[in-house]
C-alpha cells in the first residue's frame, strides 16, 4: 500500500495507497514499532483509510442515552484505535488529553469540534472559545494539550455520525471541563468486553 519513498517517521512515504481497516492497524503497529514515530505519518495512514468500504460498521451501536466507543485495536500498547458513534445531537463534556495526541477521521456524518482555552489559575470563569469547526466524511482532525481542550458533538437533527480515533499513547484518565465554571474534574475511562465477528474486543463507556 506505500507508494513512495520518502522518510517520515518508522514509515517511508509521502502519499499511500488507499488502506482498508486491517492495513491500517498494521500501518499503526509498524508505525509505532519504535519511539521514532511521527504525527505525519499517523495523519497519512487515517487520511489513507478508505472509508468508503463501511467495515466499521460491524463496530457500530447507538445509544439513545450517549455516545458510544469500542477500542477495536489495542496496537503493540502504544495507541488505541477507536470508533465513536454518535446519535443525534450527542457531544462529550469539554476534555483534556494528558500526555498523548488524538488523530480522528470522520467516517460518516459530521462532528463539530469546539476548541477551548484551558482555564487560567483558581478563579471560576466560563472557558473561552478558541475555535469551532465542522469536519465531514473524510477528513482527518487532531489536537493535543498544547492545542487545548475540546469537546465533539453530532449537531445534527436527523444523522448519525460515525468517527474512527488513533490515541496514542493509550490513556485510562481524562479531566472534564465545566463549561461555565472551569472546574476540573478527573474521569476514569472504563472498558468492558464485548463480541463482535466472533473476536472479543474491549469496549470502552464515559
Amino acid at each position: 500500500a506505500v507508494v513512495s519513498t520518502q522518510s517520515t517517521g518508522n514509515l517511508r512515504f509521502i502519499k499511500m495507497a488507499k488502506l482498508n481497516l486491517a492495513e491500517v492497524m498494521q500501518c499503526l503497529k509498524e508505525e509505532f514499532s519504535t519511539d521514532k514515530w511521527s504525527r505525519r505519518s499517523v495523519q497519512q495512514i487515517l487520511e489513507s483509510f478508505d472509508e468508503t468500504l463501511g467495515e466499521w460498521k460491524q463496530y457500530c451501536k447507538f445509544d439513545d442515552h450517549k455516545y458510544y466507543r469500542v477500542v477495536i485495536d489495542k496496537g503493540n500498547d502504544r495507541f488505541n484505535l477507536v470508533v465513536l458513534c454518535w446519535n443525534c445531537g450527542q457531544g462529550t463534556p469539554v476534555h483534556d488529553h494528558p500526555a498523548a495526541e488524538c488523530m480522528f477521521k470522520v467516517c460518516e456524518g459530521s462532528i463539530c469540534e469546539t476548541r477551548y482555552s484551558f482555564p487560567k489559575g483558581h478563579q471560576k470563569c466560563e472557558l473561552a472559545i478558541e475555535e469551532e469547526c465542522f469536519l465531514t466524511e473524510g477528513q482527518v482532525g487532531h489536537i493535543n494539550d498544547s492545542q487545548g481542550i475540546h469537546r465533539m458533538s453530532n449537531d445534527s437533527d436527523t444523522d448519525t455520525c460515525v468517527t474512527l480515533h488513533c490515541y496514542f499513547p493509550p490513556y485510562k484518565t481524562v479531566n472534564t471541563y465545566d463549561e461555565r465554571t472551569g472546574d476540573k474534574t478527573e474521569f476514569i475511562v472504563k472498558a468492558v468486553m464485548a463480541v463482535v465477528n466472533s473476536t472479543v474486543i474491549p469496549r470502552t463507556l464515559r
